[in-house]
């Protein structure tokens, strides 16, 4: 993945220019003062979402629900 450093400046005035490039496969650093601040990226593929293939055993747990409706004292 190619990367380019922009100071801030300039990336405020060619941002749409430069989120195009980040779909292309450019990494941005921009910077501030010469030193690095800020990474302008391409967005992280999904997932899917964890799940355990077969549900566990409520009773193994016990009663869960009951301690959490008590009143309490």
């Amino acid at each position: 993945m190619k990367t380019i450093s922009v100071p801030i400046g300039q990336a405020r005035t060619e941002l749409c220019d430069l989120v195009d490039r980040v779909k292309h496969g450019v990494r941005v650093v921009i910077t501030t003062h010469g030193r690095p601040a800020a990474v302008l990226g391409p967005v992280p593929a999904p997932s899917a979402p964890w799940r355990s293939e077969k549900p566990d055993d409520p009773a193994r747990y016990g009663d869960l629900q009951s301690p959490v409706m008590e009143p309490w004292k």
